[in-house]
């Protein structure tokens, strides 16, 4: 395991517990999992936020706890999906250790169906919010899983009865992480939501300095795409996959051979 991997790897276990904790000791409130306030601040997931004003009709209280999260996208990218997301913890701790899902699967490359999906599936969540009222997503969504999982764990079992969520939820859990393997790339709506929000971040962003690249010497090189979870090719951006989904991860620059990738502070 490499040490940006292990940073990750913490700083998304941290996260999790500081959630976990806040909710327990009353620390968090307003909404749910994904939807709480510590003091003056609020934080809500935007696709649940959508999907909430979809099937209402009708705007969420606290409207700028949205707008935080917006504006940290458009400050940092998609940034979540790789130090904070839970759900990227568990495949990435999964393949370290051998698991279920160890063997890395290759990004897809120019087909237009694995570009683009995302997009397909969080256009048919929001649709489908509206059509049947309900937020349909977040009943099935691994990060509000995940926590409903723990909560429920950390509760006491009344009468001894175990409750038929306790084996519900892992099993769904399981099968968006680790059946359908592509989850985060090629399925998840959050993740193509703030690909949407991310056009419009300019900070922090990776780019080859072609004085140092191997390929742009002519060699057959390309570390940087196969190391890149969203198949991004920093040296052909115009791919069928934008830069726009670039969770800062820093894989390209960590494994670099030539250290030809650098972090531009501001495009």
């Amino acid at each position: 395991m490499t040490k940006m991997k292990l940073v990750r790897i913490m700083t998304a276990s941290l996260a999790i517990l500081a959630v976990v904790r806040g909710v327990l000791v009353g620390e968090f409130g307003y909404g749910g999992i994904c939807s709480f306030s510590a003091g003056e601040i609020w934080a809500t997931c935007p696709l649940g936020f959508l999907e909430r004003f979809l099937a209402s009709g009708r705007l969420l209280p606290k409207v700028s706890s949205v707008i935080l999260v917006l504006l940290s996208v458009i400050l940092l990218g998609r940034v979540f999906c790789a130090w904070v997301c839970p759900t990227v913890l568990l495949r990435r701790v999964f393949k370290d250790t051998g698991g279920l899902n160890s063997k890395r699967e290759a990004a897809p490359k120019g087909t237009r169906w694995a570009a683009y999906s995302p997009y397909a599936v969080l256009g048919g969540v929001l649709f489908a919010s509206f059509l049947f009222k309900f937020p349909v997503f977040c009943f099935f969504c691994p990060i509000g899983l995940l926590f409903a999982f723990l909560f429920m764990v950390m509760e006491p079992l009344s009468a001894g009865s175990l409750r038929p969520e306790l084996v519900l939820f892992p099993v769904m859990l399981g099968l968006e992480l680790w059946v359908l393997k592509s989850w985060c790339r090629a399925i998840c709506p959050v993740g193509a939501l703030l690909s949407i929000i991310g056009n419009l971040n300019r900070f922090l962003l990776p780019a080859v300095r072609k004085d140092k690249c191997l390929k742009s010497k002519g060699a057959n090189c390309g570390v940087c795409e196969r190391v890149c979870p969203e198949g991004i090719d920093l040296d052909n951006l115009g791919s069928s996959y934008s830069p726009n989904s670039c969770t800062k991860c820093l894989e390209c620059y960590e494994k670099c051979p030539a250290g030809a990738i650098r972090i531009a502070i501001l495009k």
